[in-house]
């Protein structure tokens, strides 16, 4: 009777493990694959965001560029020729896609271009201090992330007024600081500038999640905008 029990346990409980076995692997398979799908999602969502954040981004600067060479066109024909050229290649760098990394040097070349646009258009009556740094070492950061300090800078910048750029490496970061003196009798832009700026922080919560600083300092004559964003070798 021992051994009929024996023999008929024994194969029942290894049938049982077996079957124990193959259902957490099913089980953990499943999980697996579905953790896989929703990273995909996750980033297909983010992606999706990002397009629609740089997507709003456009219209503006699109506006800004027209009206510069526009006003050209009446007093110096080769001058506008030149703006529509380096407005091309600002219109070109932003088909990077936000999740690709450039190198730093790429970005301060397409800012410095909208620099010398914004100089066009501006008055006389704006003065630039300018300072950044060059040795970046070939970090790279993704695209288009300096330009709304900026843009928000010539956007509020009171007549006369100036404007003061600041971008350096500090270790593994990139800091950036943006000054730009504001009339003290006109209304203050609510959270430093409106859609541009909030877009900014947007992208930023997206691409380096807590890893970034964001930093915007309204104050009785001027307004101060401060980002740290780490600098990454690209993959």
């Amino acid at each position: 009777l021992a051994d009929a029990v024996i023999i008929n346990i024994i194969p029942m409980l290894f049938i049982l493990i077996y079957y124990l076995f193959a259902r957490a692997s099913y089980f953990w398979q499943s999980l697996a694959q579905k953790q896989v799908q929703l990273g995909q999602l996750h980033k297909e969502q983010l992606q999706t965001e990002l397009k629609f954040l740089k997507a709003q981004y456009h219209p503006h600067f699109l506006f800004n560029a027209l009206n510069t060479v526009y006003f050209q066109m009446d007093e110096d024909v080769l001058a506008a020729k030149k703006t529509i050229e380096t407005f091309s290649g600002l219109l070109r760098y932003q088909l990077y896609d936000q999740l690709q990394m450039v190198p730093v040097a790429k970005e301060i070349q397409y800012l410095d271009d909208f620099i010398s646009l914004q100089k066009l258009r501006m008055s006389d009556r704006i003065s630039w201090d300018i300072e950044i740094g060059d040795q970046w070492n070939e970090k790279c950061i993704h695209p288009l992330l300096l330009l709304p300090l900026v843009e928000n800078a010539c956007k509020y910048v009171s007549r006369p007024g100036n404007i003061s750029i600041r971008i350096h490496p500090d270790n593994n970061l990139l800091i950036c600081r943006v000054v730009n003196s504001t009339d003290r009798y006109a209304k203050a832009p609510v959270n430093g500038g409106g859609i541009g700026l909030e877009n900014l922080n947007r992208r930023l919560e997206l691409l380096y999640p807590g890893e970034y600083l964001l930093k915007l300092d309204p104050q009785e004559d001027q307004f101060v905008a401060l980002m740290q964003i780490p600098l990454l070798l690209q993959q």
